[in-house]
C-alpha cells in the first residue's frame, strides 16, 4: 500500500499553497496508512513541517520520537535532526547527534560529511583528522571525498590545493554519481583553473623571481622568509581587489567551457545535495539545467572573492618555494647521517621526492606552520570569510530566522526523499 505516498505529496502541494492545516492534516493520513517501514519518513516529514510553522518545540519532540523508535534502523532520522540543529544555529547540539549517530551508522557518508562541515570552526586540521577516519570507515562514499576537496577548495585552509581537491572530486564523482554537490564544486574548480591561475601567475612569477634575485641577502631565518610571503600575498590580493572593483571584466565570465562536465552530470543525473538543490529550480529540472543555472551564481560569487584565491594560490607557492628552498640547501650542504635524519630522507644522500608521501607530509606541515591567509591579509576577512567557501555558493551559514518562507520551504521540503 503506497497511499501514504500520495497523501505525503498533497500534504507537500498543500505547504506550498500556504495551507498548513490542510498539509498538517494530509500528513497524519499519511501515518494512519502508511506500514511500520514507513513511518520514519512521515514522521520526519511531520517534523519539517513543524520546523516550517515555527514550532520548534513540536519539531524537536517529532523527532525525539523518531530517533527512540528508529534510531537503530533509519539514519536519516538522526541527520534531520544534524539539520534542524545546524539550521537553528546549535552546532554543539549537531556534533553531538552526529556522534551518537556514527556509533549506530559507522558505514552512512552523509553522516561522516555532515561531520566534517560541523567541525569547520574547529579548524582544518581537525577536519582533516576526521575526513581520514571516515575515509577509512566509508572509503566509497563520494560525499565524504566531496567534503576533503572542499576543505582544499576554501582560500582560508592552510592546505589549500587544486590539485587535491581535483583528485576528491575524481573519486566523488565516480564513488557516488548521484550527488550532485560533487559535479557542482567540479565547476567551481573549472572556474578557478581558467579564469583565475592566469591571473594569479604574474604575481607567483614575480615572487619568485624576487626570490632569487635577493638570495644573496639570504632570507635565512623562518621571520623573514614569512615577511617576505605576506607582502607578496597581501599585494597580490590589493591588485586583484583594486582591479576587479575598477573593471569587473577583468575576469571573463563568458568563456567557461562546461560541456564535458554537463556530458558527465547528465549521464550520472544526480538527484541530491545541498548545493544542488540550492541551486535547483524545479524538482523536474534537468541537469544541463541545474548546472546552467549554478553557472550564473557560482560564477558571482568566484568573481567575487577572486582576490582571495589568487591569495592562497600565492600563498601556496610560497610556502612551496621555501620549502624547495630549504631542501636545495640542506642537500647542498655536507651531508652527516644527522642532516639527512633532519630532512626526514630515507637514506642519507636520498632527496624526497616530490610525488612522495614524504614529500606531501612535509608540504602539508609547513603549509600549517607558516601564517594562514587571514594572518597575512587585513580585516574584514577572518573566520567568517573562512565559513563563506565552506561550499561553492556562499557556504551554509544562512540566518535561518532571516529567510523568506519560500526559502525556508524550499530547503526544508526541496528534496525527493519521500519519492525514494
Amino acid at each position: 500500500n503506497l497511499s501514504w505516498k500520495i497523501w505525503l505529496a498533497s500534504g507537500r502541494t498543500e505547504v506550498s499553497c500556504g495551507n498548513t492545516r490542510g498539509a498538517r492534516d494530509l500528513f497524519l493520513r499519511a501515518y494512519d496508512s502508511v506500514s511500520e517501514k514507513g513511518r520514519s519518513t512521515v514522521l520526519l516529514e511531520c517534523a519539517r513541517l513543524e520546523e516550517f510553522c515555527g514550532d520548534l518545540v513540536l519539531s524537536r519532540s517529532i523527532l525525539c520520537k523518531t530517533r527512540q523508535q528508529f534510531g537503530k534502523s533509519d539514519w536519516k532520522v538522526w541527520l534531520s535532526s544534524v539539520n534542524l540543529e545546524c539550521r537553528c544555529g546549535y552546532r554543539e547540539r549537531a556534533i553531538a547527534f552526529a556522534q551518537e549517530a556514527l556509533n549506530k551508522h559507522r558505514g552512512t557518508g552523509r553522516l561522516w560529511a555532515a561531520l566534517i562541515q560541523l567541525r569547520h570552526d574547529d579548524g582544518e586540521l581537525f577536519q582533516m583528522k576526521i575526513l581520514r577516519c571516515a575515509l577509512q570507515a566509508v572509503p566509497k562514499s563520494g560525499e565524504v571525498w566531496c567534503e576533503g576537496a572542499r576543505i582544499h577548495l576554501n582560500p582560508f585552509s592552510p592546505t589549500f590545493d587544486l590539485q587535491a581537491a581535483s583528485r576528491h572530486l575524481s573519486f566523488a564523482a565516480r564513488f557516488t554519481p548521484q550527488y550532485g554537490d560533487s559535479f557542482l564544486e567540479q565547476l567551481r574548480l573549472n572556474m578557478i583553473d581558467q579564469w583565475l591561475i592566469p591571473l594569479a601567475t604574474p604575481f607567483i612569477n614575480g615572487m619568485l623571481d624576487t626570490f632569487v634575485s635577493s638570495c644573496s641577502n639570504n632570507k635565512d631565518t623562518q621571520i623573514e622568509a614569512y615577511q617576505f610571503l605576506a607582502e607578496h600575498v597581501k599585494e597580490a590580493a590589493d591588485v586583484m581587489k583594486t582591479q576587479l572593483e575598477e573593471n569587473v571584466d577583468t575576469v571573463i565570465k563568458d568563456v567557461l567551457d562546461t560541456s564535458e562536465l554537463e556530458l558527465r552530470c547528465s549521464s550520472a543525473d544526480p538527484n541530491y545535495g545541498h548545493l544542488w538543490f540550492q541551486c535547483r529550480d524545479s524538482p523536474i529540472d534537468t541537469a544541463r539545467e541545474v548546472i546552467t543555472q549554478a553557472k550564473t551564481v557560482m560564477a558571482d560569487f568566484v568573481v567575487d572573492y577572486a582576490h582571495l584565491y589568487i591569495a592562497a594560490m600565492v600563498r601556496r607557492a610560497g610556502v612551496l618555494m621555501l620549502v624547495h628552498h630549504r631542501v636545495e640547501k640542506k642537500a647542498t650542504a655536507p651531508t652527516t647521517v644527522e642532516s639527512a635524519q633532519e630532512l626526514g630522507l630515507s637514506t642519507i644522500l636520498g632527496l624526497l621526492s616530490p610525488n612522495s608521501c614524504q614529500w606531501d607530509t612535509m608540504v602539508d606541515k609547513e603549509l600549517r606552520a607558516a601564517p594562514s591567509l587571514d594572518q597575512m591579509l587585513p580585516s574584514p576577512s577572518g573566520v567568517a570569510g573562512s565559513t563563506l567557501f565552506t561550499t561553492g555558493c556562499g557556504g551554509n551559514g544562512q540566518n535561518w530566522d532571516k529567510l523568506s518562507l519560500t526559502e525556508k520551504r524550499r530547503i526544508l521540503f526541496g528534496s525527493d526523499s519521500l519519492l525514494s
